[in-house]
């Protein structure tokens, strides 16, 4: 019988667990050996923001963390796409093969509930010292299954492996593990929630792995979980390439986890004025993140983390260097991260409570450090995070929120629309799941 599962696994040699998403589901079709679902979250709400720009089509259709300098103007108010969970859906699967044996798969996207289009960017002809819309880099850049799309096969003994477009463990963390370690687990009310630069170690890019192969594992209430992104670039085996670890231990009170990465010639994206096209900057990443959660009575949770991000010039610039096109894109200045190291230390506390079985309250605060590298001085960037969810039934809830950022340092500029430091968002929304 053991020959049978090592086979089995052996067969498809690099496909990895998915990390489970809370939420309701509707089968298509269950029998003893196949069970198929779609499952999807929708979630819209208004939202005001100072010091900031038009609301646009970007994944969110807002950005709460500091818009680019030219979309600095104002006061606004708009719709929001996905104030605490982004709007979704997918459709998964499994199949039991028997002896413990079972093949499964999971394709995900993200789209925009205020004008139905796939989740984007926003950059691709977003540039321009005119432009004010708010639009920032992001791992969904309208592939059709921008969340997710992986195949995979599992062992109750040995675990399981799978193989597709995968979250990176950081990121996984962050919003799903535990039920999330960030206190505030809300799209447009926390930063490392918002931004995937955290959940990808330095880069948005990198918090969703394409061509990745993961392994997980549960020993009881430990966890272990492996996943590397291949490159797939002739000559330069290590570019483009992605290697990650965690470790962890989840009980019902309980959980701390373990994580790190290294991500070699991954990209960060900005935006540049000419149609369907955008700017490159390749570089190197190394994290680390450490993350607990401790409920101290049955409706108090407290939640902490920290994140060390390590950016350096990519290794393999030569070949990252003839790249003419990224994701369906076209690249239009295409450069190499240089200079000295810059590391980010990012820290996080917060907590839950339970008031009723019908209102949480969340809040959190946000702390990302910059020691000065280079010519560069150092800089701070603080969030103060709040939320308050009111559930009108088990699938249906009702939320409001804000979030307070405070910037300085190297972040401002002495005078014009870059010494501006401030950002605030206030928002209430609806969100359904399905």
């Amino acid at each position: 019988m053991m020959q049978k599962k090592v086979f089995t696994l052996a067969l498809v040699a690099g496909m990895g667990a998915l990390a489970g998403t809370a939420q309701a589901e509707v089968g298509l079709i269950n029998t003893p050996q196949t069970d198929l679902s779609l499952y999807g979250v929708l979630d819209v709400g208004v939202a005001q923001m100072t010091n900031a720009g038009n609301f646009s089509n970007f994944v969110t259709g807002a950005v709460p963390t500091g818009s680019g300098i030219a979309a600095r103007v104002g006061t606004v108010r708009g719709m929001m796409n996905g104030g605490e969970s982004q709007s979704r859906w997918g459709i998964k699967g499994s199949e039991d093969l028997g002896d413990g044996n079972k093949a499964f798969f999971q394709l995900e996207s993200a789209f925009s509930l205020g004008n139905g289009a796939i989740a984007t960017s926003g950059l691709a002809g977003g540039g321009g010292a005119t432009n004010r819309n708010m639009i920032a880099d992001t791992a969904l850049n309208g592939q059709l299954f921008n969340r997710m799309a992986l195949i995979g096969i599992s062992n109750n003994d040995l675990g399981a492996l799978s193989f597709g477009r995968q979250y990176s463990l950081q990121l996984d963390i962050i919003g799903s593990v535990g039920g999330g370690y960030d206190p505030v687990n809300a799209q447009m009310f926390s930063p490392i929630n918002f931004s995937g630069s955290y959940g990808g170690g330095g880069a948005t890019d990198n918090s969703r792995v394409d061509n990745a192969i993961k392994y997980a594992k549960k020993f009881g209430n430990f966890n272990v979980n492996a996943l590397y992104g291949m490159g797939g670039v002739a000559t330069a085996t290590s570019a483009r390439s992605n290697a990650q670890l965690n470790a962890g231990y989840e009980a019902d009170a309980f959980g701390v986890q373990l994580a790190m990465q290294q991500a070699i010639d991954t990209t960060a994206l900005s935006a540049n004025a000419a149609p369907n096209t955008v700017n490159a900057t390749f570089e190197n990443l190394t994290s680390y993140m450490l993350a607990a959660r401790y409920q101290v009575i049955e409706p108090l949770t407290l939640k902490a983390g920290y994140e060390r991000e390590q950016i350096s010039a990519p290794s393999n610039y030569g070949v990252d260097s003839l790249m003419t096109t990224i994701y369906s894109y076209n690249i239009g200045t295409n450069a190499a991260y240089a200079g000295a190291q810059k590391n980010i230390n990012v820290y996080w506390l917060g907590a839950n409570y339970q008031f009723t079985p019908a209102v949480k309250a969340s809040v959190g605060f946000y702390d990302a450090k910059t020691p000065a590298f280079g010519t560069t001085a150092d800089a701070t960037d603080k969030y103060y995070s709040a939320m308050v969810e009111y559930y009108l039934s088990k699938k249906t809830n009702l939320y409001a929120a804000m979030m307070l950022d405070k910037k300085s340092g190297s972040l401002v500029t002495a005078s014009g629309p870059g010494s501006i430091g401030t950002f605030n968002t206030y928002g209430v929304g609806l969100r359904i799941k399905f």
